[in-house]
Parts: structure tokens; C-alpha cells; sequence
């Protein structure tokens, strides 16, 4: 995929689109990168080792990966022409378990070849330091034999990699592979990492007389981590001119085959691999996509950039990262309030939570090794204390949110619970005082009384949710109920006292329970599943009320006074019912203002874990 286009201008532009494509996706913007190029003259089988790498890095059996299908990754063909431009990925990274356990991702790229007939010597540098500057192993990739002039490519990196020196301990650079191709001089020195090491060695460590090539030298060697140096055979000539050939193993040489199969667990091993990292700390894909953006924007002119603005805009893109590692590790600190398994907290407690988490981000971004002075690291310190006071106001809110819905869930479940309690005081009560039970004497319904009163007391304390006092309010909101139950009680125990009056009183008693029914089950009907404003509440239980009056007035038996005793407790029962469905309703409402707010908070959530991505801030 086309990462780096030239733009027509002498200057090349970045595909933030494909890079973000590569780099940020969920599964990889946290992981760190192992980014591997390939550089050097054109039309030299930059391409074709790449897609030999590939194939070796997705092979099932890595003892007999040359022989399997190849999957012709990176486009190449033979000819004089050149094919790859600008610099491209492979857009798919590769996961892989480094030596020390540590989950990676390898990205392999590919860059446009230097000194074509279309290319210009600025067109050649850019491609060849970007590459150089985002890439855990650079292989150099060079045909014959080593030159002087193969080395002054990286005489920009010299006076780059010798102030990144004087600001930290860690060396700029981290692997560079010189990779001889073609080399024809196996009686001097043999092909494979043997022979390029010894030829590393002598043009590195030889003295030349020559002062500003022994400068080059010495700084290069100062400036990389580690130099390694690999000598391959001619491949045959089915590989290097035939227009038909398609990557088979059969129709490459067979020492150039032996040779291959010795340099690919070199460089692509787990033990082998090197993670990406600058100024000492590992960079993940997330963080790489910062740098490329950075180094793009230095590189898109016509002009190469000074050592020193490459210095600084590393050193920017460092502390950027280190910046925004420590808001991620704030964030991840923070994030359990999110979760629905996780209650709210008290206020005192999350700013108890916030502080320990801030100080644990601050901590890591003063511990963090850090490139520029003091007032470029200060000035990205006082950025991370803004963004994490920013992100707190929102995990607050979110906690509020969190809070209040859990204060709405306790209170539907009390509500829920005091008519369940208030129904296993009406059954004990029942079983001494029923519609088929006659007169009761008073101390032994008192004593019946107590004793349902205490059980249904009980079972609400075991059942009840507990949050910020509401309990007390419910706890008290069914002893209302229970003493209004009493009371209506008390009135049928009177009427039934007069024997005369002991059918009417059984026949009223079902016509109140038979309208009360009635009532709740058109009120639960009308009211169902919706919020209602308390005009429609009001008319929908005058609607209910009435239906339920005039059930109870073809049902009544007896004396009109007493009938009457027994709507108007009917009435003040529906009206306390109507209490308990306004209750209901305001939650309703509540509720569904909170999950409102519970969407709205999540959005921004997914925005704000959007923005931990490079470049941005969490707010």
C-alpha cells in the first residue's frame, strides 16, 4: 500500500489515509512495531527480497518456506524500468511473539529506488532517510561490492545521529544490514553473515588517510545500535532477466537458494527482531504513525532539512508520545467507571481514584527518557496535567450518570418490593381476618397485626437496595401501606361485628378487590413501556377511576352507608396507587434522560479512545 507519494514539486506527501489504514487499527495501535526497510540503488531486487521476506514470515513451516506458494506481496518484475515509487507498506502487519514474550507487529516496507533516470539526488535522500529514521532494521541494499559512495547517504545521518547523541544516551539508530548482492569474490570472502561481517569490519575499522570519509565512518558506526553485514550470490539468470518468472524457488540458483535460507531467520527470527524505538523507548504502531507524520512534514519540501530540525522534530514526536503513553495509562486507570460490572463511586472516592492515577501518569512521563530541553518537556508536562483535569471532568460526569442510574434502579426496585411486602402482609393478615373469616376481637387482630407487620418488614430489609438512604424513604413509604391495609382492615372487621352484615360485608370486599384489579390492570395497560407527562397520568387514572367506581356499584350488596365505607376506602386506596404509578412514571422519565445522557457520555468515550490516537488530545 502507498504510503509516500512524491509530490510533483520535489517534495513527497504522506497517505495519511493508508497509513492510518496500517498503523491504527484497533488490534495494533498499541502494540509495538518492528518496522523493517529495504533501501538502495534501483532496479537492485529491493522488492523481490521483500516479498521473499514475506513469504518466509507467513509460511506454516519456516524449514520449507522458500518452497511454498509465493504470495507476491510487493509488486517487482525484471527489467530496466524502475517499479516502486515513493515508499510503500505491506498492509497487513505481521503479528509475531518476540524472544522475551512481548506481542509485536512487523511492518515491512518498501522504498522507491535512488538514482533512476527520473529521480532527483533530493528525491533520492528523502526516500532513503525517512526509511532510515522510521525503520528498526535498515537493509542496505547495494550490488557488487561495498563503495565509498554507497556510504554517503548517511552523511546526513551522521551530523543527525551525533546531536541525538549529545541530548540522550541512546544511540539514534538501531540496525542497519548491509546486504551485498551479487557478491562475486567468495575466495576472499565467503558469502553469507561471515563474509559480510568481515567486510563490514574492514570498511568500517580500516584507516583510509581520508579525514572526512574517516568522520563518516566513525560517527555511522556511532550512530547505529548495530551493523551487520550479509553477502548473497548472483540469483541466476532465470530471476534476474527472465520476464516470466514468477518467485519459484526451482528456478533460482541453488547456492543463492542456500544463501537465502540463511539469511532469513537472521533477520526475521524472534530472538533477532528489534523492536522500533527512539530515545530508548519502544514505540508502538500508534506512536509510529506521529513520527511518520512528523518526518513527512520536514521532508515535503524541495530542501533537505538541517540535522537540527530533524533533531527537534523528533524530539517534539517524542515527548508527544511520552505525553500521550502517560494519558493513556490515566485513561486505562480510569476506564473501570465505564464498565456496567463496576459501581459508581462516592465523590471522595473517585478524586481519591483520579489523584492515585494522575500521580501514576505524571510519574510516567517524568520517568520516561525524553529528547529537547527542559522547556519542551515542560511544556508537553503542563499539556498531560490540562488533558488529564479535562478527561477527569468527563469520567466525573460519567460517574454522575452512573450514579444517578443507580439511584433510579434502587428506587424501581424498592418500589417494586414494597408492593411485594405489602402483599405478604395482606396474606398473613388473610389467614386471620379474610372476607370468609367472621369477627376478629381487637387485641387478637392487633397481635395478627404486629406479627404480618414484622414479616413483610423483614423480608423488605433482606430484599431492599441500599443506596444513599432511599432505603429509609421506602422502608417508611411501607409502613404507610401496611398501617393504610390496617386501617381498611380494622373498617371490615367493624361491619363484620353485626352479624346481619357479614354477607354484604364478603360481597363488598370482593367487589373493592375485583375494581382495584381492574383498575391497576388498565392503568398498567395505558401506562406500559411509556413516559407520560403528569396531565396524561392524571386523565388516564380519572378514566381508571371511574370504570373502577362503577364496577364496584353494580357489585355492592347492603346497607348504602356501609357500601359507601367501602368505596370510599376503595378510593383512597386507588388514590395512593395512582401515587405509586406517578412515582413509576417519574422514573420512567428519569430513566430515559439518563440513558440519554449514558449514549451521549458513551459517544464521547469512543471519541475521546478515537483521539488517544497520535496526534490528538483525549478531549
Amino acid at each position: 500500500m502507498q504510503i509516500l507519494t512524491a509530490s510533483g514539486k520535489g517534495g513527497f506527501v504522506l497517505d495519511s489515509k493508508n497509513l492510518k489504514s496500517i498503523l491504527l487499527a484497533d488490534d495494533i495501535i498499541d502494540k509495538p512495531a518492528v518496522v523493517i526497510s529495504v533501501a538502495g540503488a534501483f532496479r537492485k531486487g529491493k522488492s523481490f527480497l521483500l516479498d521473499m521476506m514475506l513469504r518466509y514470515l507467513t509460511a506454516s513451516d519456516k524449514s520449507n518456506w522458500i518452497h511454498e506458494q509465493s504470495q507476491r506481496g510487493f509488486p517487482w518484475r525484471s527489467g530496466f524500468r524502475r517499479h516502486t515509487t515513493g515508499i510503500l507498506m505491506w498492509s497487513k502487519p505481521i503479528p509475531v511473539t518476540l524472544s522475551n514474550g512481548t506481542g509485536a507487529n512487523i511492518l515491512l516496507m518498501d522504498t522507491q529506488g535512488t538514482f533512476d533516470n527520473k529521480s532527483t539526488v533530493h528525491e533520492s535522500s528523502t526516500v532513503f532517510a525517512l526509511s532510515t529514521l522510521l525503520s528498526s532494521l535498515q537493509i542496505y541494499n547495494i550490488t557488487g561490492n561495498l563503495q565509498n559512495d554507497d556510504l554517503e547517504h548517511l552523511q546526513l545521518f551522521t551530523e543527525y545521529g551525533r546531536l541525538a547523541l549529545d541530548d540522550t544516551s541512546s544511540k539514534p539508530f538501531q540496525k542497519l544490514l548491509i546486504l551485498v548482492r551479487d557478491w562475486q569474490y567468495a575466495h576472499e570472502l565467503p558469502l553469507g553473515a561471515g563474509g559480510g561481517s568481515e567486510l563490514i569490519k574492514e570498511w568500517l575499522d580500516t584507516p583510509t588517510g581520508k579525514k572526512e570519509l574517516e568522520k563518516v565512518r566513525t560517527h555511522i558506526r556511532g550512530c547505529f545500535g548495530q551493523i551487520e553485514g550479509f553477502l548473497l550470490p548472483h540469483p541466476g539468470q532465470n530471476v534476474a532477466s527472465s520476464p516470466n518468472f514468477t518467485g519459484s524457488s526451482a528456478e533460482m540458483d541453488t547456492v543463492f537458494v542456500e544463501k537465502l535460507n540463511e539469511l532469513m531467520p537472521q533477520i526475521l527470527a524472534p530472538e533477532k527482531m528489534t523492536v522500533k524505538s527512539i530515545a530508548g523507548n519502544s514505540v508502538t504502531a500508534g506512536q509510529l504513525f506521529t513520527f511518520f507524520e512528523t518526518y513527512a512534514n520536514l521532508f515535503q519540501s524541495d530542501k533537505l532539512p538541517k540535522p537540527k530540525n530533524i533533531m527537534q522534530a523528533t524530539a517534539e514526536a517524542n515527548n508527544m508520545a511520552a505525553a500521550q503513553d502517560a494519558k493513556t495509562q490515566y485513561i486505562k486507570e480510569m476506564e473501570f467507571l465505564h464498565s456496567d460490572d463496576h459501581p459508581s463511586l462516592e465523590q471522595t472516592e473517585l478524586l481519591g481514584k483520579h489523584q492515585e492515577a494522575s500521580e501514576k501518569a505524571m510519574k510516567a512521563f517524568t520517568d520516561r527518557k525524553k529528547m529537547g530541553d527542559w522547556k519542551l518537556s515542560e511544556n508537553y508536562r503542563l499539556r498531560l496535567m490540562k488533558d488529564i483535569e479535562e478527561w477527569y471532568k468527563f469520567a466525573e460526569r460519567a460517574n454522575n450518570t452512573k450514579r444517578q442510574k443507580e439511584r433510579l434502579n434502587a428506587e424501581n426496585h424498592n418500589l417494586g418490593l414494597i408492593g411485594t411486602c405489602k402483599m405478604t402482609y395482606i396474606n398473613a393478615m388473610e389467614e386471620v381476618a379474610g372476607e370468609d373469616v367472621g369477627f376478629v376481637p381487637q387485641k387478637e387482630l392487633d397481635s395478627a397485626h404486629e406479627e404480618a407487620r414484622r414479616k413483610a418488614m423483614d423480608q423488605f430489609k433482606e430484599e431492599q437496595k441500599v443506596f444513599e438512604g432511599i432505603e429509609k424513604d421506602s422502608q417508611f413509604a411501607l409502613t404507610q401501606e401496611i398501617d393504610n391495609e390496617f386501617r381498611r382492615m380494622l373498617f371490615h372487621n367493624d361491619v363484620k361485628k353485626d352479624a346481619k352484615n357479614y354477607k354484604a360485608a364478603q360481597a363488598n370486599m370482593k367487589a373493592v378487590g375485583q375494581a382495584k384489579r381492574n383498575y391497576l390492570s388498565m392503568m398498567n395497560a395505558m401506562t406500559d413501556g411509556v413516559a407520560l407527562t403528569v396531565e396524561e397520568l392524571q386523565k388516564r387514572h380519572e378514566k381508571s377511576m371511574e370504570v373502577a367506581v362503577d364496577l364496584f356499584e353494580s357489585l355492592k350488596e347492603g346497607d348504602e352507608r356501609i357500601a359507601e365505607g367501602y368505596l370510599e376506602n376503595m378510593k383512597d386506596d386507588i388514590q395512593r396507587e395512582l401515587e405509586s404509578f406517578l412515582s413509576a412514571n417519574r422514573h420512567k422519565q428519569e430513566m430515559k434522560e439518563v440513558q440519554e445522557q449514558v449514549l451521549a457520555i458513551t459517544k464521547q468515550l469512543e471519541d475521546a479512545k478515537k483521539q488517544r490516537k497520535p496526534g490528538c488530545t483525549i478531549l
